[in-house]
């Protein structure tokens, strides 16, 4: 198939539903979930969440949705940006990749985040990938995917 913008966001509409996004969401938060305990156990602290954050967590677990500025309104933006909606400032769009690439690749003391060549195959490294460089960076991957 050859590839055009327009097709390329149409099929990644017809990929990226939204279970394809809380299942991704939900995947996120089980690596963020298990680094935050192990940096809890490193600091000999892993008692520290109080029962209301504990409940705040199973509901996210169950719901996928976490009011306020977090991660996961990081992800929906730029879900929404690999389906084709517009980018309106780049700005904002650098920060939600930034908060991205450091909550889940900057390991403490690191200046930068070291990011894993399989993560651009995961849905969000994909989203991220449009956000960077255009959907015409990931026509190859559309490609595989189409088949």
């Amino acid at each position: 198939m050859e590839w055009t913008s327009e097709k390329a966001f149409d099929f990644l509409k017809e990929v990226y539903t939204d279970e394809v996004m809380q299942q991704e969401k939900r995947r996120v938060f089980r690596q963020l979930n298990r680094q935050l305990y192990e940096r809890l156990d490193d600091l000999a602290i892993n008692q520290a969440l109080t029962e209301q954050a504990e409940k705040q967590l199973r509901l996210f677990k169950e719901f996928t949705f976490m009011p306020g500025d977090n991660i996961f309104q990081s992800m929906r933006y730029l879900f929404l940006l690999a389906r084709g909606e517009k980018e309106t400032d780049r700005q904002v769009t650098r920060k939600h990749l930034d908060r991205i690439y450091h909550s889940l690749f900057k390991a403490a003391g690191m200046q930068n985040p070291i990011i894993p060549e399989s993560f651009w195959e995961t849905p969000i490294g994909i989203a991220c990938m449009i956000a960077e460089d255009g959907v015409e960076k990931v026509y190859p991957i559309l490609g595989e995917m189409a088949k």
